[in-house]
């Protein structure tokens, strides 16, 4: 007979291998209909944009994906656009909440851009949102999120990206 925690390590590893971009809908937050495409057209010119400084590849965590999610939810549905939840709660502390112990960790927020290029061009001319994207320090995964932002926002999407050295 086999031993059930290895029942349920195998049915984690398989699910996170299967994650890949899988977003999921909390109460009240609406996800764009393309949210999937949106997304890994963002990865894609994230890693175009780290191949041409030099650095190595991102790839997606699940834990990192949750995060962002429950962030870009959490502002769409309250109204608010920060690093910082009403709650009194940042990037370090939502990654941690999804069982990431990261050393680093950088988050990234959009707001109206309906496009992966749109919001890779807003992130890009900014010096800090571009320097979270071209970090080095081991950094090698990530978590993105988009949903729709709202009335209080133009009706555009709240874009949201996690990156972490580990987890």
């Amino acid at each position: 007979m086999k031993k059930p925690y290895l029942l349920i390590i195998g049915f984690l590893f398989s699910t996170i291998v299967a994650a890949g971009f899988s977003p999921v809908q909390a109460a009240g937050c609406a996800l764009p209909e393309n949210a999937t495409q949106l997304a890994e057209q963002a990865e894609n010119l994230i890693n175009q944009q780290r191949a041409r400084k030099g650095r190595k590849p991102l790839r997606i965590d699940p834990r990192l994906q949750a995060a962002a999610q429950a962030h870009a939810c959490d502002m769409a549905v309250k109204g608010y656009f920060s690093h910082t939840s009403p709650g009194g709660s940042g990037p370090k502390r939502r990654v941690q909440r999804q069982a990431c112990r990261s050393g680093f960790v950088a988050e990234n927020i959009a707001v109206g851009q309906t496009s992966a290029e749109g919001v890779m061009n807003s992130w890009m001319s900014s010096s800090g949102h571009r320097k979270n994207i071209l970090v080095g320090k081991g950094v090698d995964r990530f978590g993105l999120a988009v949903v729709k932002a709202g009335k209080a926002y133009g009706h555009g999407y709240a874009w949201v990206l996690v990156l972490a050295r580990g987890c």
